[in-house]
């Protein structure tokens, strides 16, 4: 079933690609568009247990092949399939895949990433099985994509892991051994943590969705892409944790690697950067912002003067490395930068993320574990556009004393107007609004609401975990919002604000 559905995904967005496509030349594809090249044929007997091999130029200035392979299957015929670059076999494989992606920084497994060549490339076509008296009608569409930072999506970065909606749990930010994060080997020595190591903890934690955001680089998602099959219920997404002398922050959703040499002449402005991470559909979501910055954390701090924060979709108000340390909340925490943005009437959502570095660390040994805290966003599926999505919505909360059974649930209103945490109520002078929020799965907790720009009218009880106030605006642009504490004061969840807006 996993491989129809992932041969379904790649057909399904191979067509959305080749859609702009309106001729087959081979001149050197601009960043705009695509060439297509249809190579196929008739199989029989004769071909039985041979190779057919199909020529095609590639022309200078290309960067991503795919191709998508389809064929008659009748009475057991069988078609293995593999690619020759000018230098040699670039991959194979086999029968087990219809659908290849080649490219300069990732490619499917079973292929090579690498520079594209120019020149003469060969589909391979093996014939282990064919019967007498049987032809077999097979298609290769083979599609050229010359703009680097353009990705044909894939069915790693773009097919639902659940077609239900509904809230999901993840973690944003964590490391591999891909960048600096380390592991016990079966002999007690410190390695670079492997991958799947990220992924055993993420299914141990009962997340949906992971972000793995190794620093400055890319190299993580090949191997990604190569084990999400593996966890058929667990969302991967990959990611890039963007680290400057001035400040880091999580390019999420990538599919490939985006400049981070911020003040130089590759990144001049940070402007630039959200122009790279806009283009191929992801988001930047800073991180641990209220850090100081120094020798004993390097760039840690958001110091970035130019930041246009209209372009910022998300900030880590809560990094791990803090919730162990007990510094959740206070000067220096994520919570108050973020808060000062929202102040600033910037609609910005606050998310979370472990910062883990070691993901064989289940207990918080030496660090917070992969999922504290836990991000849990409303999604109309779950797959990394319906994530990314239910961010940039701000139906959000983070749970930061991660339990299944903790909800946040807040909805507002004014007249027809009803909105949800992200949304946004438009009152005229003197008009009131509602403002409920009920928590759950958390006994013994209440409410706490915090706002700007609001006058409260009135308040209702908060010891069933429930809260009920009036609120009109005082200032052209206002938010509330919902925290949920513990018996001790704690802070265990954290919402997302209603922004109210004065007409």
């Amino acid at each position: 079933m996993l491989r129809r559905d992932i041969r379904l995904a790649c057909a399904v967005f191979l067509a959305l690609a080749l859609s702009g496509c309106a001729t087959r030349d081979l001149s050197p594809p601009r960043q705009d568009q695509h060439r297509e090249i249809v190579l196929s044929g008739d199989l029989t007997r004769t071909d039985h247990q041979t190779y057919r091999e199909l020529p095609f130029n590639v022309p200078q200035g290309v960067t991503r092949i795919t191709i998508e392979l389809s064929y008659d299957h009748d009475q057991h015929t069988v078609i293995d399939l593999g690619l020759r670059d000018p230098a040699g076999q670039r991959g194979w494989s086999g029968g087990n895949k219809s659908c290849i992606v080649i490219g300069v920084d990732d490619a499917t497994p079973s292929y090579r990433a690498g520079p594209i060549l120019p020149g003469v490339w060969t589909l391979v076509l093996g014939v282990p099985n064919i019967r007498e008296g049987v032809r077999a009608h097979f298609t290769a569409t083979v599609t050229l994509d010359g703009d680097h930072s353009w990705r044909p999506p894939s069915a790693f970065l773009d097919a639902p892991v659940s077609l239900e909606p509904g809230w999901r749990r993840g973690d944003f930010h964590m490391h591999t051994g891909h960048s600096d994060a380390s592991c016990d080997n079966d002999d007690g020595k410190r390695i670079p943590c492997p991958v799947i190591r990220t992924l055993e903890a993420a299914k141990h934690a009962g997340l949906d969705f992971i972000a793995i955001t190794d620093h400055n680089t890319l190299t993580q998602a090949e191997v990604m892409r190569e084990l999400q099959p593996a966890f058929p219920h667990l969302l991967l997404i990959p990611g890039e944790e963007i680290t400057t002398f001035h400040g880091h922050a999580n390019a999420l959703g990538l599919s490939s690697p985006v400049d981070f040499q911020l003040g130089s002449k590759r990144l001049p402005a940070l402007g630039k950067l959200l122009d790279e991470v806009d283009a191929q559909g992801g988001l930047l979501s800073i991180n641990h912002p209220g850090q100081p910055s120094g020798e004993d954390c390097m760039g840690c701090g958001w110091t970035v003067a130019d930041t246009d924060y209209a372009r910022i979709a998300a900030i880590e108000a809560v990094n791990g490395g803090s919730v162990r340390a007990g510094k959740t909340e206070g000067p220096t925490s994520g919570i108050a930068f973020w808060e000062a943005r929202l102040d600033a009437g910037f609609h910005i959502t606050a998310i979370g993320g472990s910062d883990n570095h070691d993901a064989t660390d289940w207990t918080g040994r030496r660090q917070s574990p992969v999922g504290v805290p836990t991000t849990v966003v409303w999604t109309q599926d779950l797959s990394q556009r319906g994530v990314l999505a239910g961010v940039r919505s701000g139906r959000v909360f983070v749970d930061l004393a991660p339990d299944p059974a903790h909800r946040l649930e807040v909805t507002a209103t004014a007249g027809a107007q009803n909105v949800t945490m992200g949304g946004e109520l438009e009152l005229g002078p003197g008009e009131k609004a509602q403002f409920d929020a009920t928590a759950s799965g958390a006994p013994g907790s209440r409410i706490e609401i915090v706002s700007h720009g609001l006058s409260l009218l009135d308040g209702g009880g908060t010891a069933t975990g429930s809260a009920t106030f009036q609120l009109e605006p005082n200032a052209p642009n206002g938010w509330i919002r919902a925290n949920v504490r513990n018996a001790d004061g704690r802070l265990i969840m954290l919402g997302n604000p209603v922004y109210v807006r004065l007409r």
